[in-house]
């Protein structure tokens, strides 16, 4: 009993010790997040549309189901915030991206 509890905690201690990958996984920032902004620009990277939008605090990118949305509209975003989202069809990552929908003239 005694060996396979220190084969355990010995195997516990070099994963925990382990160097870090340099790929940061996305974690949730904020489930029910909500941002109100102009559309400054918008890009395709299918099955979504990634928005970035101007609000008042600053500069926020958005990803939608995939559809056309106008440079200059003002939208409101529902949905869950993520950090360090790594878009694979653009190439991206994002610092800070909110998931969710879209609705018009918030």
């Amino acid at each position: 009993m005694r060996p396979v509890v220190f084969i355990l905690v010995l195997s516990i201690c070099v994963i925990a010790c382990s160097k870090p990958s340099s790929a940061t996984p996305a974690t949730v920032a904020g489930t029910n997040t909500t941002v109100t902004g102009t559309v400054v620009q918008s890009l395709d990277g299918p099955p979504y549309s990634y928005l970035r939008l101007k609000t008042e605090e600053g500069e926020v990118w958005a990803a939608v189901p995939m559809e056309t949305v106008k440079t200059g509209g003002k939208v409101t975003k529902r949905g869950a915030a993520l950090k360090n989202f790594q878009a694979p069809r653009l190439g991206k990552r994002f610092d800070l991206l909110v998931f969710g929908t879209v609705e018009r003239g918030g």
